[in-house]
């Protein structure tokens, strides 16, 4: 790979770091934490400051989202109660996907900022996924296309079960 050395685009970069955050009223996670039933928002658990919801747009089935209930776009602002909580409920997320779903791994990341590859960059969140020793298939590869072999309604209810069965 070459490598361009280019040092007037600094100014460039600098200016667009800073992008004003979304209204949390747009906020789909915001959203989805006003919802009556959790079934609706396929929210699996309410936290004192993090809750636990699946990923509506799944990777693979069981792929969910440990998300902070403050509205920030950064890591670096939550308070070290909600860092703390974050890091229980993904630890709890690995093991009842462990147990639920029995993958050969599990992705846990999170893209901060969309420069960094988040879809929605103004709610800072982190995905967890099972996955399988060759879980990509040629529908995958070839075709780009994922296929989900579970309902939402019935992972949300099998995740559901085993979070609430537990211990934190």
């Amino acid at each position: 790979m070459e490598i361009m050395w280019a040092p007037w685009r600094g100014d460039y970069i600098a200016g667009t770091a800073d992008q004003p955050q979304q209204e949390p009223g747009g906020c789909v996670f915001c959203e989805a934490l006003t919802a009556e039933s959790d079934l609706d928002r396929y929210i699996i658990h309410r936290g004192k400051h993090v809750f636990v919801i699946m990923n509506l747009f799944p990777y693979n089935n069981g792929h969910l989202l440990v998300i902070p209930n403050k509205h920030i776009s950064k890591v670096s602002l939550m308070d070290p109660e909600t860092r703390y909580e974050m890091m229980d409920f993904l630890v709890k997320a690995e093991q009842v996907l462990g147990r639920v779903y029995h993958p050969h791994g599990v992705n846990i990341g999170a893209n901060i900022g969309a420069a960094a590859g988040a879809g929605i960059a103004q709610h800072v969140h982190f995905h967890v996924l099972p996955r399988w020793n060759a879980d990509s298939n040629f529908m995958t590869t070839v075709a780009n296309t994922r296929v989900i072999p579970e309902a939402l309604e019935v992972t949300w209810e099998k995740i559901r079960k085993a979070w609430d069965a537990e211990n934190p």
